[in-house]
């Protein structure tokens, strides 16, 4: 397909920025548009691994914590949860309209990042991190700061977003390369048996270098 073609199907908006950042060179800019596909599913293992790990580190410290496996449920009347209990009951609503089961496994599986990398924010200080921190055995202690855990994971949910929503990957700062590797680190904070397992599986590496210079 020409140019024409893929600003028809893709729209003049979105291919804009490619062809922008490539010098108006619309050969180019069609290349970095591929590059950038594969660089998103590239992506995928390592988001897939981080945010599965994580929601399952959350739901045992919590089910720990408040001696249920619907510990959410404990935030119903505590104003200081409202936007995760409404979250929560968004995801309801959804499995409701898929006739399916509300068990707690249904729920965390239909809670997004955001509700996740939430439950680290400052306002959670006092009420969970001492316990939320136990979701990272492995995380040295110098950098074992409920802060330094909540940018990582801000910076990873971002990231998810802009895959997921189909967005420029090739110029970001920090570059995809550098968040890929903040991910890793993430994920061997949780268990260091994870990266070498994630490895095996993770063309992120080595499609990042192959599509470089763009």
């Amino acid at each position: 397909m020409d140019w024409s073609d893929l600003e028809r199907h893709f729209s003049s908006a979105r291919l804009g920025r490619y062809r922008a950042a490539c010098d108006g060179d619309e050969s180019r800019a069609a290349r970095a548009y591929v590059n950038n596909l594969l660089l998103a599913e590239a992506t995928m293992p390592m988001l897939n691994d981080i945010e599965i790990a994580l929601k399952n580190g959350v739901h045992q410290r919590l089910t720990t914590l408040y001696l249920r496996t619907d510990w959410w449920e404990a935030w119903t009347n505590n104003a200081s949860f409202a936007w995760q209990v409404r979250e929560v009951g968004n995801a309801k609503v959804k499995l409701q309209r898929r006739a399916e089961a509300l068990t707690p496994d249904k729920i965390i599986a239909e809670l997004a990042f955001g509700f996740w990398s939430s439950l680290f924010n400052v306002h959670f200080q006092s009420i969970l991190w001492k316990d939320l921190r136990l979701v990272f055995p492995r995380c040295p202690k110098s950098q074992r700061q409920r802060h330094t855990v909540s940018s990582a994971l801000n910076q990873i949910r971002e990231l998810r977003n802009r895959v997921f929503h189909h967005e420029q990957l090739l110029w970001l700062t920090p570059a995809l390369i550098d968040l890929h590797t903040k991910g890793v680190e993430v994920i061997g904070w949780l268990d260091p048996k994870l990266p070498p397992w994630l490895a095996g599986h993770d063309r992120l590496p080595a499609t990042w270098f192959a599509v470089q210079p763009i």
